[in-house]
């Protein structure tokens, strides 16, 4: 499959997974806890470290956001592997 199909049907990719995520239980569990834990940092740290975690939490997300489209893109290679469609690039 060519890097450009990829590129074309990303925007789908990501509303297709925001929609999936919103109806998971598992999934709106850990972010009612990740949103508790971030109001406890922002009630006790300063406004420079509040940025400092802001700024490193808004990296890790962009780090997690590459990963999980690069798995998503190999798992839709893989599919096309199994299925005999022929892969032109990577």
């Amino acid at each position: 499959m060519e890097k450009n199909f990829f590129d074309a049907i990303q925007p789908n990719l990501i509303e297709r997974l925001g929609k999936f995520y919103n109806c998971d239980c598992e999934y709106k569990q850990a972010l009612k806890k990740e949103t508790e834990l971030f109001k406890q940092l922002e009630e006790s740290l300063s406004g420079e470290q509040l940025q400092a975690v802001k700024n490193y939490q808004d990296a890790v997300c962009r780090t997690w956001g590459i990963c999980e489209m690069l798995a998503y893109k190999q798992g839709m290679r893989d599919l096309a592997a199994i299925l005999g469609i022929e892969s032109k690039g990577e």
